[in-house]
C-alpha cells in the first residue's frame, strides 16, 4: 500500500492514467453482460481513488478519461466516440460533472487531512523544540534535536547547523545525514553567502509581503542568484535575531525529490527563529558569566592585595624595626637583651613565611599543580604532623581525645597534616588564650571524621559556607589581630582533593567544631 500512495505522490498524473486504463482493461470484458448506465459508477469510483491519493488535478484527469473510455468501450456503438442515443449523450455529461464534483471534493478533503496532519507534525516537532529550549539544555544537545526534528517532519535527506564563533566566521556546527547525503562544497559556500547577505536561500517566494502569512518570512533568493549552476531543492534559513545572525540553518533535498512547498518552509523558519533565540539566549548568558568572572577577578585581585599587603607589610616592617634596633650602635647589647629580640624576629618570620605559604598553597591546588600522592598511614601519625607545626607555646593547649583503635587512612601526609594544622591555627586564634582546643577522631559506619574543637565565639549560620572561601573573615575576626583569610579555603581545597568534605557545628554552650569526614575507600578497618 505504501508503494502505491508513494506513487500516487510522486507520479500522480500517470497514475492516474494508469487507473483508468487498468480499471478499462478489468471492465471490457463484462461489457456485454452488463447494462452500458453501470460502468459510469464504476469509474465513479477510479476516480474517487484518484481523488484520495493524488489530489484533485489528477482527478480532473481521470475524470476526463473515464468519460472518453466509457464512450469509446461501453456505449454502442463500440470503439467509436460517436454516440447513437442522444440520451446517453445526457448520461455523458452528468457522468463527467460528477466525477469532477467527485474529485473535486474528495480531492480537497484529501488535501486538508494531508494539511492537518503536516500541521500536527510541526506543533509536535515545535512543541518539543520549545519544551527543551526552556532548558537548561546544551547548545549541541539543541543543535541534535533540531537536525532530527527537521529530517523527520520534511522528509529531508540531511541537515547542518552552522554557527558563528568568535571571529565573526562561520563554521559547521552539527551534521544528520540519512543514507549517502553529503555536503558538497557549494552548500558551505552558500551558507557563507546567506550569511554574509542575510538572505534565505531556496525558499519559496511570497508574492504578497501584507499576507499574514508571510509575517516573520526572511527575505529569500534562489539559488542561481547564489552562485548555483543548476536547480537545486534544499534550504538556507538565516539564525536571525534582533541583534545579529546566529548562523545558518540547512535542510538538504527531500527524500522524494520534490522542492518544499510554503506550508513545508513554515515550520522550518519557525523552528530556526527559536532556535537563535534560544543562541542569543545562551550567548548573552556567557557573556554575563564571563563579566561576572571579571567582576570576581577583580574583587578577589582587589581582596588579595589588601589582604596580603597587610600580612607581607605587618612582619616585614616588624622585623625590619627589630633589626635597626639591634643594629643601633648607641645600643649595648648583651646576650639576655639580644635574645627575646631574636624571638621575635623569629616569629615574625614564622608568621610571613605562613601567609606566603597560603598562597602558594592555594594556588597550587587551584591549578591542580599539587596532586595528593597519597599512602597508607596511622592516624595518630597524621595528626602529630599537623601538632608538632603548632608554635611551641600554643602547643600546650591542644588537647587530644582519640579512641583506644584507630584506622589506617590513604592520604597525602603533608596535605591532610596542612588543613588540619589550619584548622587548629584558626582555633587557637579565635578562642581565649586561656582556653583548650580539642582535637579527635571517630569512626562511624566506615566514614572517618576528624574534629577540632574550641570554645571560642562559634560561627553564625548565615556564615558556615562562606567561611570556606578565599579571602573571607567573619564577624569575628575583628578579635584577631593577623590572617589572610586562607587557612579555611586551603583546607577545603585539599579534603576536596581527597574525595573528603569539610564543615562547622556549633558547641554547646559556645564554641565551634570543624569536621574532616574521609570515605570508606581511605580508610581501613580499625585495629
Amino acid at each position: 500500500m505504501r508503494v502505491v500512495q508513494s506513487l500516487a505522490k510522486r507520479h500522480s498524473y500517470v497514475f492516474a492514467i494508469a487507473c483508468v486504463a487498468v480499471a478499462t482493461a478489468v471492465f471490457f470484458p463484462g461489457r456485454e453482460h452488463f447494462a452500458k448506465g453501470q460502468w459510469s459508477l464504476l469509474y465513479l469510483l477510479v476516480v474517487g481513488l484518484v481523488a484520495g491519493l493524488s489530489g484533485f488535478r489528477p482527478a480532473l484527469l481521470a475524470a476526463v478519461l473515464a468519460f472518453l473510455c466509457w464512450n469509446f468501450f461501453f456505449l454502442p456503438p463500440y470503439d467509436t466516440l460517436v454516440v447513437r442515443d442522444p440520451k446517453d449523450w445526457l448520461s455523458l455529461f452528468v457522468f463527467l460533472a460528477v466525477a469532477i464534483a467527485m474529485g473535486l471534493q474528495t480531492g480537497r478533503m484529501r488535501e486538508r487531512e494531508a494539511e492537518a496532519l503536516t500541521r500536527n507534525r510541526e506543533m509536535a516537532m515545535l512543541n518539543q523544540f520549545s519544551a527543551r529550549l526552556v532548558s537548561d539544555a546544551s547548545i549541541s544537545d539543541v543543535a541534535e534535536l533540531l537536525m532530527n526534528e527537521v529530517t523527520q517532519v520534511t522528509g529531508a535527506r540531511c541537515a547542518a547547523l552552522f554557527l558563528v564563533d568568535n571571529e565573526n566566521k562561520l563554521y559547521e556546527f552539527a551534521f544528520v545525514a540519512e543514507g549517502d547525503c553529503r555536503l558538497d562544497p557549494f552548500v558551505a559556500k552558500t551558507a557563507e553567502w546567506a550569511y554574509a547577505q542575510s538572505k534565505a536561500v531556496g525558499l519559496p517566494l511570497i508574492e504578497k509581503r501584507s499576507d499574514p502569512a508571510a509575517a516573520g518570512w526572511p527575505i529569500s533568493v534562489d539559488h542561481m542568484q547564489a552562485g548555483s549552476e543548476t536547480t537545486r531543492h534544499d534550504l538556507f534559513i538565516p539564525l536571525q535575531t534582533a541583534e545579529r545572525q546566529e548562523g545558518i540553518l540547512y535542510v538538504g533535498p527531500r527524500g522524494d525529490s520534490q522542492p518544499y512547498s510554503t506550508s513545508d518552509a513554515r515550520p522550518l523558519i519557525a523552528a530556526a527563529n527559536q532556535a537563535a533565540a534560544f543562541l542569543e539566549r545562551k550567548r548573552l548568558q556567557s557573556a554575563a558569566v564571563q563579566a561576572d568572572a571579571l567582576r570576581e577577578a577583580d574583587r578577589l585581585k582587589s581582596t588579595l592585595m589588601s589582604s596580603v599587603s597587610h600580612e607581607l607589610k605587618t612582619p616585614i616592617a616588624s622585623i625590619t624595626a627589630t633589626v635597626s634596633n639591634l643594629a643601633a650602635e648607641d645600643v649595648e647589647w648583651n646576650s639576655e637583651k639580644v635574645r627575646p629580640e631574636l624571638a621575635s624576629l623569629q616569629e615574625d618570620a614564622d608568621r610571613l613565611t605562613a601567609s606566603i605559604n597560603a598562597l602558594l598553597d592555594l594556588s597550587r591546588l587551584e591549578s591542580a599543580a599539587w596532586e595528593p600522592k597519597k599512602e597508607w598511614f596511622e592516624l595518630g601519625d597524621v595528626l602529630w604532623s599537623a601538632t608538632s607545626k603548632v608554635p611551641q607555646k600554643q602547643r600546650a593547649r591542644i588537647e587530644v581525645s582519640l579512641p583506644d583503635s584507630l584506622p589506617m587512612v590513604c592520604v597525602d601526609i603533608a596535605q591532610m597534616a596542612r588543613a588540619i594544622e589550619n584548622l587548629l591555627a584558626n582555633a587557637l586564634a579565635y578562642s581565649p588564650q586561656e582556653s583548650p582546643v580539642r582535637i579527635g577522631a571517630s569512626v562511624d559506619e566506615s566514614l572517618l571524621r576528624i574534629w577540632v574543637e574550641d570554645h571560642g565565639p562559634g560561627v553564625k549560620p548565615e556564615e558556615r559556607e562562606k567561611i570556606f572561601e578565599k579571602f573571607y573573615r567573619g564577624e569575628s575576626s575583628s578579635q584577631v589581630a593577623s590572617g589572610t583569610g586562607l587557612g579555611l579555603a586551603v583546607a577545603r581545597e585539599i579534603v576536596r582533593f581527597h574525595g573528603g568534605r569539610i564543615w562547622v557545628e556549633d558547641v554547646i554552650p559556645h564554641g565551634a567544631r570543624f569536621v574532616i569526614s574521609l570515605p570508606p575507600e581511605e580508610v581501613s578497618e580499625p585495629r
